[in-house]
């Protein structure tokens, strides 16, 4: 009868520490598509927090997530804001919507300037944007890129 219960008491307090770290790792930053490619509203359902501006794309490859190298696709909400700041605040209970993804590598929101570009290739992908100390990733859904021809990929104007 002892060990049955020093064996549950280990469990109990295996699973409290579980539980917390669930609970200190939850995501209070959600990245939400949009049916609109390229559109999407990140979404503070806790406290305050410090994000880096730069948001990452990865694409599924061979059932794996794999960075894509686009440049130039920022947490800003208009194409005026140049350069972009390295980090922007989200308030708590707070949300922003950047300027949308074209699908591009390199001019991915707003006019830059690039010696090569082109888009992206069709497939699956998601965004990835960090606090802007590093310790926390958030990530969108997973999201299709279709052909370039399906798209309106028109530059925002300033």
């Amino acid at each position: 009868m002892g060990k049955l219960r020093h064996h549950a008491i280990a469990v109990l307090a295996c699973a409290a520490v579980a539980l917390s770290t669930v609970a200190a790792a939850g995501q209070v930053v959600e990245i939400e598509v949009s049916k609109t490619f390229g559109e999407i509203q990140l979404v503070n359902r806790g406290a305050a927090i410090q994000l880096s501006s730069e948001v990452k794309v990865e694409q599924m490859v061979d059932g794996k997530w794999q960075q894509t190298p686009v440049a130039n696709l920022y947490l800003i909400s208009s194409c005026t804001q140049s350069p972009a700041p390295a980090c922007v605040l989200l308030a708590a209970n707070a949300s922003l919507r950047p300027v949308p993804w074209r699908g591009n590598y390199c001019s991915s929101q707003c006019m830059a300037n690039c010696n090569l570009d082109g888009p992206v290739p069709p497939g699956t992908y998601r965004y990835v944007v960090t606090s802007c100390d590093r310790k926390r990733r958030f990530y969108s859904a997973a999201f299709e890129k279709k052909a370039q021809a399906a798209q309106d990929l028109s530059l925002p104007r300033k």
